[in-house]
């Protein structure tokens, strides 16, 4: 996997481990995620994420594995194989948890008092000159957009959404 400068022109979607869950697990939004992966291997976008996500995807992957029988290692063997085909086709940029990072984050952490996990999610999102984060968090989204970032939110839009993914009513 590779961190390298890109061209400006080159429109790079961030995504952050929720929405990169929503690639290999059916949620809400996986059909946007699907869509925005399916524009990478077509060499129209380029995808970023953290050495972060990577790790922090796992978990989740280990929670649904416990809790909905998901199988949490085929499942992250598939996403890491793709990670690499990705990089091969120069459509994947992973950006290090370098100390500029950690130094941005701790700012973000202090000026909007959230969690360093979501504050690095916006550090490495400037890191690469992202054209747009996708999230399915909405303050991440929200704090983004206070940061001069443009971002697409891929969660639960309403409540109704809500009662429809868990039919409820």
């Amino acid at each position: 996997m590779r961190v390298l400068a890109l061209s400006r022109a080159e429109e790079i979607y961030y995504l952050d481990t929720s929405a990169l869950v929503k690639r290999y697990v059916e949620e809400a939004g996986s059909e946007v995620v699907d869509s925005i992966y399916e524009c990478a291997y077509k060499g129209v976008k380029t995808l970023s994420f953290s050495y972060w996500n990577i790790a922090e995807a796992v978990v989740v992957f280990d929670k649904y594995a416990r809790k909905l029988g998901l199988d949490a290692g085929r499942v992250v063997r598939d996403m890491l194989g793709e990670f690499m085909t990705l990089s091969r086709l120069h459509r994947l940029v992973v950006v290090s948890v370098s100390p500029s990072i950690l130094r941005s984050s701790i700012e973000l952490v202090l000026k909007h008092h959230i969690y360093v996990a979501d504050a690095l999610q916006i550090a490495s999102a400037k890191k690469v000159n992202s054209s747009i984060v996708v999230t399915g968090d909405k303050e991440l989204a929200s704090i983004a957009e206070a940061e001069g970032l443009k971002t697409l939110y891929v969660g639960i839009q309403s409540q109704k959404e809500t009662d429809t993914l868990y039919d409820v009513g």
